[in-house]
């Protein structure tokens, strides 16, 4: 379990840092007059690497369901599983790590797609709807953290995973970014 879950990281960790050269379009020519405007382009790839690579991260925990309710135990055989309690305890473990990389990936989206606003043009109205968008990572990080967080009285956190795992939100978010950067 070890081996994967140092494998899985090593991935992610190349997946972030190679995903801004990788979607560079290696025109060479004017690079002189906007060295700085190319620093915050790379941000804006790097957040949205990020951002992507969190709502993936969204995505296992329905999978995740479905193996503790009745994936392990109808299939264990299939497997090769032969103690299904002990899968369980290493399936729960691993959701404990994703769950890690969940808060780490989308904090970092978050703290990386407003050096990018910043970085690549300062708050004007034409970027308002990004800068909407932004808000809205901003709402769906300070969410995961009453979450997370041991203070908040048990009502707060109810309502706050409600609004934190609410998809409308997350789709809001991204098409206030996607049409934020199409009108700029």
């Amino acid at each position: 379990m070890n081996k994967l879950k140092n494998s899985l990281l090593l991935l992610l960790v190349l997946f972030i840092f190679l995903t801004p050269s990788v979607s560079a379009d290696g025109d060479d020519e004017d690079k002189d007059d906007d060295d700085d405007d190319g620093f915050g382009e790379d941000l804006g790839e790097l957040a949205k690497s990020l951002l992507i690579a969190t709502i993936v991260l969204i995505a296992w925990k329905p999978l995740h369901v479905w193996l503790q309710k009745t994936g392990i135990k109808t299939n264990a055989q299939r497997w090769g599983i032969t103690d299904i309690k002990v899968a369980k305890k290493k399936l729960l473990r691993f959701n404990k790590w994703m769950l890690r990389i969940h808060i780490i990936v989308g904090t970092a989206a978050t703290i990386v797609g407003l050096i990018h606003g910043i970085a690549s043009q300062m708050p004007d109205w034409e970027s308002s709807a990004a800068w909407a968008g932004w808000l809205g990572l901003l709402a769906m990080s300070v969410l995961g953290g009453l979450i997370m967080w041991k203070w908040p009285p048990k009502a707060v956190k109810k309502r706050a995973r409600a609004l934190h795992t609410q998809r409308a939100l997350l789709i809001i978010t991204i098409i206030l970014l996607v049409a934020g950067h199409e009108l700029m």
